[in-house]
């Protein structure tokens, strides 16, 4: 059995784009020659690095690098892959979320003092048995235990 050739159809060629030049591709194009390393290969440069830094003798271009440890400070060896540490975050912390779904809270029931985020919570609230409230309070430390 032979092959099926494509039949013409008049009313689709003239709409047919395939054999149109296209100008947006550039034929000179070629990709970045950057290549990306995945975490295994990131981790292993830097213990040759670590590595390098704490033995100079190996290797005599890592005794005048920043990242052998200085008189000052012997164990540093500079910000790597796997030590680095950030400083503390100068944005302010959100200090009210909500006691039953621990979603960011905007209203505070005045009767129970438990915080909620919207109308279904305090619904939810309003239903709890007795001694469910106070649970709620000291889960999270704001309970009163008077002796």
């Amino acid at each position: 059995m032979a092959p099926q050739q494509p039949v013409p159809n008049p009313l689709l060629d003239p709409l047919d784009i395939t054999p149109l030049p296209k100008p947006f591709k550039s034929p000179h194009w070629k990709p970045a020659p950057r290549r990306n390393k995945n975490l295994k290969q990131i981790l292993q440069e830097d213990l040759k690095t670590l590595t390098l830094a704490a033995n100079p003798a190996a290797n005599p271009a890592a005794a005048s690098s920043t990242a052998a440890p200085s008189a000052s400070n012997p164990g540093a060896v500079g910000a790597t892959y796997t030590n680095i540490e950030s400083a503390p975050s100068f944005h302010p912390a959100r200090a009210h979320w909500c006691d039953i779904t621990g979603l960011p809270s905007k209203y505070v029931d005045p009767r129970t003092k438990l915080r909620y985020a919207d109308v279904e919570v305090y619904r939810a609230i309003r239903e709890l048995p007795p001694g469910g409230k106070e649970g709620y309070l000291e889960l999270r430390g704001a309970n009163v235990v008077l002796k």
